[in-house]
């Protein structure tokens, strides 16, 4: 694990096991064909959207610049709360942002290509590194199903 990483154990909330041990894979994007779900890898969106959805959550399967541009599934939040889409670029511009989800207490899961498996790093480590320097912002979802 690289260092400053934090132990998807110790996350505040509980990721379920198929969240675990997902690989990168680059090709398997939201809305790209025969992808379902974490199954046989994912992107940082396909990842991001899929932990989503498994807490109840609907969002159509938007790329970075459209979820960023979307006003009518998410709303643009001012800061960072449980559950909202954590949107980091190397250039202040929406396209081809990573996508990570918020997991409270400042701490966001995402699946990078560099890392390679799910990680949990605050704002400020990803920040730190040149392909997430710009924070283009917070996105929070409108529409969750209530759970059983």
């Amino acid at each position: 694990m690289e260092a400053g990483t934090l132990d998807l154990s110790r996350s505040p909330v509980e990721i379920p096991p198929q969240f675990w041990g997902v690989r990168y894979k680059g090709e398997h994007f939201p809305g790209a064909r025969d992808v379902r779900g974490v199954e046989g890898g994912a992107n940082c969106q396909q990842y991001a959207y899929s932990m989503l959805k498994h807490f109840g959550f609907q969002l159509p399967d938007f790329r970075s610049s459209d979820l960023w541009d979307d006003t009518v599934y998410t709303a643009v939040s001012q800061e960072m709360k449980l559950f909202d889409l954590v949107l980091l670029n190397g250039e202040p511009r929406s396209f081809g942002a990573h996508v990570g989800l918020s997991l409270g207490q400042r701490l966001i899961l995402h699946l990078s290509k560099r890392i390679g498996f799910p990680a949990i790093e605050t704002l400020e480590q990803m920040q730190d590194r040149h392909e997430h320097r710009f924070l283009i912002g917070f996105k929070t979802v409108l529409m969750r199903h209530e759970q059983r």
